[in-house]
């Protein structure tokens, strides 16, 4: 154990990101697929993981992080440099797409922001969620931000309990839920189920709480202590896994719930029966995947595995999107139509793409070309997805053209030049990218098209002189 100890200490662990990697895409799956189609291909026993997995993940990751530190206090372990750390890591993201998103909202609801609050996520967006980051232009999977949020606040003091006292405190995390459970149970949702708006709040305040789901993270931070399959401490899991398993068969193709006169007493699919299941895997994901790789293939997935975070917030953002136009984010759903396999591969496409990008932007350390990077994702990434709506038969204005066709050159250069611009030319382009963007916005809701031209000029000058100052400077940086 203390050889696997020190292994992990050493370098991050392939198999995590391998297993990140893997449920990111099963949770854009999920978002993409309708129920009416999941509920037919038993995605309790594979798809449906994705969470508890990230759960399990989440705690494992949390655990080896404080044991690099060796033994603290509860005090210590709660420090200034932690907290800044996870700011950095998770806040500071979330806020920038937090703004980004709710302009874009407001420009796709016609600058009408209470038409935005009522219609993207309403009646289900309780005024609550405005302060528990939950987006104004709601998009799926924004509820795991509070529960990520939650989980910075107690993971020091999960760590601790469990160092002090391991099983107590496990038993403790299912405990916990059970009690969130009961209370959702019998005081909000009650024999009658929902009646009002104001018990569907309240229950999702529950819902997207960590504490519903601390027997997840507890089992990942208890195996950071030891995660081999024969350790001694890990021989219940022998036990319990086979009894989650026959669980989630019954919960899926036989329609078991657990009831009390006529109340059900577990809600949701990623409760303590279904957590074991989960945290087998990612036992047998670290036992049976390799730890290290380095093929250009293991390079690419484990760069996937580190940017989940990012590409979970771009697909917020991008279902967001696909919500407010369509009034539904699900592509597929019955009657199957093979053909929507095309448009899967493509969100796996664009959401990971882009959430890489995403990621590797929060790792510029330069303050202002992380700012111009950010202006470029939240232009061309917005711009691609309604280029995809106007693709079903609606006009394409000419500023949006021109903003695919700068993305276009971009992503040339990228892989042919192989060098970054400098931050002027930088700021320069980008620049003429906001230029575009605003000259979009006003021909689609404030100008006719009859008196578009008269924002071809603005346009036209700055690229001229953006071209100008292209071909007499140093464009690249050595």
């Amino acid at each position: 154990m203390e050889d696997e100890q020190l292994e992990t200490r050493k370098a991050n662990l392939f198999q995590i990101d391998f297993l990140k990697a893997l449920m990111i895409f099963l949770v854009i799956f999920d978002h993409m697929v309708a129920w009416s189609l999941k509920n037919e291909i038993g995605v309790a026993l594979w798809e449906r993981i994705s969470i508890p997995v990230f759960l399990v993940i989440l705690g494992f990751n949390l655990g080896l992080s404080f044991k690099k530190q060796s033994d603290l206090t509860l005090r210590q372990l709660y420090s200034w440099n932690y907290f800044k750390k996870k700011f950095v890591r998770y806040l500071i993201p979330f806020l920038i797409l937090y703004m980004a998103s709710t302009f874009i909202g407001w420009f796709m609801y016609g600058f009408d922001f209470i038409a935005m609050y009522n219609t993207q996520y309403g009646p289900s967006h309780g005024f609550i969620n405005l302060f528990y980051f939950i987006m104004p232009f709601w998009g799926p999977g924004n509820w795991f931000i509070p529960v990520l949020f939650q989980s910075i606040l107690i993971a020091p003091v999960l760590y601790w309990a469990l160092r002090k006292k391991p099983v107590l405190t496990l038993i403790l995390t299912v405990i916990i839920e059970i009690i969130l459970q009961l209370i959702a149970a019998f005081l909000v949702v009650g024999v009658d189920g929902y009646t009002s708006w104001g018990e569907v709040h309240r229950y999702s305040l529950l819902s997207s709480s960590i504490l519903f789901y601390l027997p997840g993270v507890g089992l990942g931070m208890w195996f950071s202590f030891g995660y081999k399959l024969t350790d001694r401490k890990n021989i219940f899991m022998w036990i319990l896994f086979p009894i989650s398993l026959i669980y989630i068969i019954a919960y899926q193709f036989f329609d078991f719930r657990v009831m009390f006169e006529g109340i059900r007493l577990l809600r949701g699919d990623y409760t303590f029966m279904v957590i074991p299941y989960s945290a087998m895997l990612v036992l047998i994901a670290l036992r049976f995947i390799p730890n290290k790789s380095d093929g250009k293939l293991a390079k690419s997935i484990s760069l996937i595995g580190k940017s989940t975070y990012h590409i979970l917030l771009t697909q917020i953002l991008g279902y967001g999107m696909t919500y407010a136009w369509w009034g539904d984010h699900y592509g597929m759903g019955i009657p199957f139509d093979p053909w929507d396999l095309i448009d899967l591969v493509a969100v796996w496409t664009l959401y990971v793409w882009f959430g890489i990008m995403l990621y590797k932007i929060q790792q510029q350390e330069n303050i202002t070309r992380r700012i111009l990077y950010y202006l470029n994702f939240f232009i061309v990434f917005p711009s691609l997805m309604l280029l995809s709506f106007y693709a079903q038969g609606f006009w394409v204005s000419i500023p949006h053209i021109v903003i695919i066709s700068y993305a276009i050159t971009a992503l040339i250069v990228h892989y042919t030049v192989k060098k970054p611009l400098t931050t002027k030319m930088l700021g320069i382009w980008t620049g003429y990218l906001v230029l575009n963007f605003i000259s979009m916005i006003l021909q689609v809701e404030v100008v006719s098209l009859s008196e578009f031209w008269i924002l071809l000029i603005p346009i036209s000058t700055y690229l001229a002189f953006a071209v100008y100052y292209t071909a007499t400077s140093q464009i690249f940086k050595k």
